[in-house]
């Protein structure tokens, strides 16, 4: 029996500053309760930039900053449901933002309660975040595999 795949494409940023990477706490599937990267799904018609422009200002406030470099493309497979599954791409951007902002908010329902954080990169494991967020820390040279 095959499977109904469904495709998403997303766009995200792994801003890194003194020792610290930017990480909202994501609650919602398919990885609930962990570290993930700020970014999301791209709307129809949407060029990457503009996808990436509009979910960093959606989940973090951030409005000016600049991308320094394509990092990586995180694929993953989730089962969603019966006979489901969603195949993701995660198109990951290494970005940069000055002075580092310490105020940040979001309206999205997607952050958890522990909200938008600079988090120190040597606290960071493999438990605590999400794939996407892993690879890229690692892609980046941040973490050793």
């Amino acid at each position: 029996m095959q499977s109904e795949v469904r495709l998403r494409v997303a766009v995200l940023g792994l801003f890194v500053a003194d020792a610290q990477v930017l990480l909202l706490h994501q609650m919602t599937d398919p990885q609930p309760n962990c570290w993930d990267l700020p970014g999301g799904g791209l709307q129809p018609q949407e060029t990457l930039m503009e996808g990436l422009a509009r979910e960093i200002k959606e989940e973090t406030g951030i409005t000016d900053f600049q991308v320094e470099r394509l990092l990586t493309i995180a694929e993953e497979f989730f089962p969603e449901g019966e006979g489901k599954l969603l195949h993701a791409l995660n198109i990951i951007y290494q970005c940069r933002v000055e002075p580092k902002p310490t105020k940040l908010s979001s309206d999205d329902p997607e952050v958890g309660p522990l909200g938008i954080q600079w988090i120190a990169i040597a606290t960071l494991t493999p438990e605590k975040c999400s794939n996407r967020a892993w690879e890229a820390l690692q892609a980046a040279g941040l973490v050793s595999t």
